[in-house]
């Protein structure tokens, strides 16, 4: 059985007491559970100070096989922000947001250089999904049709090379896989409907519930997360092929990436988002997995 881990965030000392609370005992260097599997949902850096700590608790359970993990946008922006470009430059430019960014992760390694170069191969190697005979994990949002052109020419579901310098192109596959896979979609708003996020900035886009069917729904009803909405209108027309209605007949998804700030709960049956925001004073969640088709509310155990 499997107990799949919300994002984390370098925010070490929560991992430590979930693994606790779940069950698992650090014996050999590294956390493992008598009977079942940790499975991350990427996001292990940036944000909180223990980057390297965290990192160390994750990756030695991945490499000892007492876990599984899958690329987050975060592990995925860093990798571009050390690759150098064909051309000039870097994969991710190295501006001030960027720099703030990063700033916690290259801190936690400003004296560890040749460990860094370990992490980021380790990195590259993170699946982008990941597919049991039960249940399916991904960082942000599951598409069919993505995810079947990586399992065509990704072994492994693992980047390449060449897939990491074409998906910082815009207007490629790779770059629409990992935008969709790893970041999500999101709706662009008009001119005319004002939101608010989380933190009370206005924004001209939002995260959407890509899995809703979305005929009937107005914008609060699809928006992932903590948006406030002024002028609140239906789906138009024209933004319903950006939903990926996913059946309750289909095996059940977990994601994380959103950063919710509810209480930790279900999306649909077959459904749940388990990033709740722990680098903001949120929780840190896992879904403890028992092989069910539709999941079960007291199955969330968080910290």
């Amino acid at each position: 059985m499997y107990d799949i881990i919300g994002d984390i965030h370098g925010k070490a000392d929560s991992l430590k007491i979930l693994l606790d609370k779940l069950g698992y005992l650090k014996t050999n260097g590294y956390y493992s559970h008598p009977e079942r599997k940790a499975i991350f949902t990427g996001d292990f850096i940036n944000r909180g100070k223990k980057v390297r700590q965290t990192l160390k608790i994750v990756r030695r359970m991945v490499d000892n096989r007492a876990a599984y993990a899958v690329m987050g946008n975060h592990e995925y922006n860093f990798i571009c922000y050390h690759t150098k470009s064909y051309g000039r430059g870097y994969l991710k430019r190295h501006n001030s947001s960027n720099r703030s960014l990063f700033y916690y992760t290259t801190k936690a390694f400003i004296n560890h250089p040749s460990e860094l170069k370990e992490y980021l191969e380790w990195m590259k190697k993170l699946p982008l999904f990941l597919e049991f005979e039960n249940f399916r994990v991904v960082h942000a949002c599951w598409d069919r049709k993505l995810i079947k052109f990586v399992k065509r020419n990704l072994p492994g579901n693992r980047i390449t090379e060449s897939f990491l310098h074409n998906s910082a192109r815009e207007g490629t596959i790779e770059n629409e896989i990992i935008s969709v896979l790893l970041t999500g979609i999101e709706l662009r708003l008009d001119k005319i409907t004002k939101a608010l996020n989380s933190l009370g900035n206005p924004v001209d886009h939002m995260r959407i519930k890509w899995w809703m069917q979305p005929d009937g729904h107005r914008l609060s009803d699809v928006a992932m997360g903590d948006y406030k909405i002024s002028r609140d209108r239906p789906v138009k027309k024209s933004e319903k092929h950006m939903f990926l209605p996913y059946s309750e007949e289909k095996r059940p998804v977990f994601i994380g990436h959103y950063c919710l700030r509810e209480e930790p709960q279900l999306q649909t049956p077959n459904l749940c988002c388990i990033d709740y925001c722990c680098y903001r004073n949120g929780r840190l969640a896992a879904y403890r997995m028992q092989g069910e088709t539709w999941l079960k509310r007291e199955n969330l155990v968080f910290v």
